[in-house]
Parts: structure tokens; C-alpha cells; sequence
């Protein structure tokens, strides 16, 4: 049996397509463990924040404890697939650090220079980032971020404008039962 070369191609481009697939959702399980712990501070931080609006006193150490725990499931999730780590996924570690830094950097800054009138605008900001890197992330890669990113900013206008006495704790159950929901959501594709 001959193969045209048009067949050929046509083969070629479905391999590609499944193995990208397959990496797709190789990302997803991957990223499933982030989501449940941020899930999860969210919940912690935004229904302590309903309780009591010294919001830096209650998110600073859940941050520390989330970069540690996030750390910690990165090293992880690398020993379980091998010891060894190529120069590709050390970069990416490296630039997952560097993109939370900078994150921070930006929060901190811009409520130095912007500082928020309320803590509803305080909680908002944090929340209304997080859903647009998860939007540009799902421009760029993968549909699910752009849903979670369009999801995350959706809920948090939607909080702010109706529901601002309890605003935080509208965060802790949407945002952080949100981000643990798509963990499920992500660990099952």
C-alpha cells in the first residue's frame, strides 16, 4: 500500500494535533494542585478579610504560606516524574517565580500610588489581575484559562456592584470555591 503525500501530511498534522492535545492535558493535571491551594487560601483569606478588614495582616502570611506550598508541589510534582529536570523546565520555574514577584511588585505598587478608598476595592484588585492573567494565559495557550479568567473577573464586578456589604465573603465562595472547582475541572481533562 502506498501513502500519497498529501495522506502523509494529512497523518503528520494529526500526530502533531494529538500530541498537542496531549500536552494540553498533561498541563491541566499539572496545574490542578495550584488550584486547589489557591482555592482554598482565597477562601481563608477573603472570608477572614468579611471578618475583619485588616486585610495585610490576614493575606500577607496566607501569600508566604501559598508560595511555599506552591513551591513545595512544584518540587513535587518534579521528583515524581524524574529527578532530572531539563534546561526547559527550569527556565519555566524560574519564570513562574519571576511572574509572581512581579505580580506583587504591581499589587503593592498600585495600591501605593492608587490607594484603595474601601476594602471592597482592595479585595477587588487582587482578584480582578488574577482573572485577566488567567483571560491572557487562555488567549495565548489554552480556552479553560480564558473561561477561568472571564469567570474570575465576571464574578468579582458582579460582587462589587450588587453584593459590597458582603463582598469578601462573596470572594471566598466564588473566587476560592471557583479556583478549587476548576482544580476538579482541570485534574479530570
Amino acid at each position: 500500500m502506498n501513502i500519497t503525500p498529501t495522506e502523509a501530511a494529512d497523518a503528520l498534522r494529526d500526530i502533531d494535533a494529538t500530541a498537542q492535545r496531549s500536552r494540553e492535558f498533561k498541563s491541566y493535571r499539572i496545574a490542578a494542585p495550584y488550584f486547589f491551594l489557591w482555592g482554598a487560601i482565597w477562601i481563608i483569606g477573603y472570608g477572614a478579610t468579611g471578618l475583619s478588614p485588616r486585610y495585610g495582616v490576614v493575606w500577607l502570611p496566607l501569600t508566604v504560606v501559598g508560595m511555599a506550598a506552591s513551591a513545595y508541589i512544584g518540587w513535587r510534582s518534579r521528583t515524581q516524574v524524574g529527578r532530572g529536570r531539563s534546561a526547559a523546565a527550569k527556565a519555566y520555574g524560574q519564570r513562574m517565580w519571576m511572574m509572581f514577584i512581579a505580580f506583587a511588585v504591581f499589587i503593592a505598587a498600585t495600591y501605593a500610588i492608587l490607594p484603595p478608598h474601601d476594602v471592597n476595592q482592595m479585595n477587588a484588585f487582587p482578584a480582578l489581575l488574577t482573572g485577566m492573567t488567567y483571560a491572557i494565559a487562555g488567549i495565548w495557550s489554552s480556552r479553560r484559562y480564558l473561561w477561568l479568567g472571564a469567570a474570575i473577573i465576571a464574578a468579582t464586578m458582579l460582587g462589587f456592584v450588587y453584593l459590597a456589604p458582603w463582598f469578601a465573603f462573596w470572594m471566598a465562595a466564588v473566587g476560592g470555591g471557583g479556583l478549587i472547582l476548576t482544580g476538579f475541572w482541570m485534574r479530570n481533562a
